[in-house]
């Protein structure tokens, strides 16, 4: 016999009752500030990307670039990263965000990257950090 789970279950209701909700409770309402959020960000995303895939090409070994690219630009999982590179989940992990050793942080490309950033400090991650943070106090 199937478990009850209830992220699963629906309750039957007649249409009419659907159709006299306000739009603005439905789960898909967005508001005018979630949407200026949404396309600021897509604009900050398309103005740092050239840039961070320069650093990422400069700073990092093939191996990371590999998997950092398999897990943020193509949106696949440690476990399919793993099963696609033939290492294990947690090799991808290691890859990715370092690991502790002997108390201290090592290795990772994520690490990796944050430091190089902070480090160069370049401009056109800076004036598109300066732009996101304008759309966002606008849109609150």
């Amino acid at each position: 016999m199937a478990q009850f789970n209830a992220d699963f279950w629906e309750i039957p209701t007649q249409t009419e009752f659907l159709e006299n909700l306000p739009s603005e409770r439905a789960l898909w309402y967005e508001t005018d500030e979630d949407r200026e959020r949404r396309w600021a960000l897509q604009e900050f995303f398309q103005a740092v990307l050239p840039a961070v895939e320069e650093l990422v090409r400069a700073n990092l070994t093939k191996r990371q670039q590999q998997i950092l690219r398999m897990y943020y630009f193509e949106s696949m999982t440690q476990e399919d990263i793993a099963a696609a590179l033939d290492l294990t989940q947690s090799t991808v992990s290691r890859h990715l965000f370092g690991t502790t050793r002997n108390g201290k942080k090592v290795g990772g490309a994520i690490p990796k990257l944050r430091k190089v950033v902070d480090q160069c400090g370049d401009a056109s991650i800076a004036a598109a950090l300066g732009s996101l943070r304008t759309r966002f106090s606008r849109a609150a």
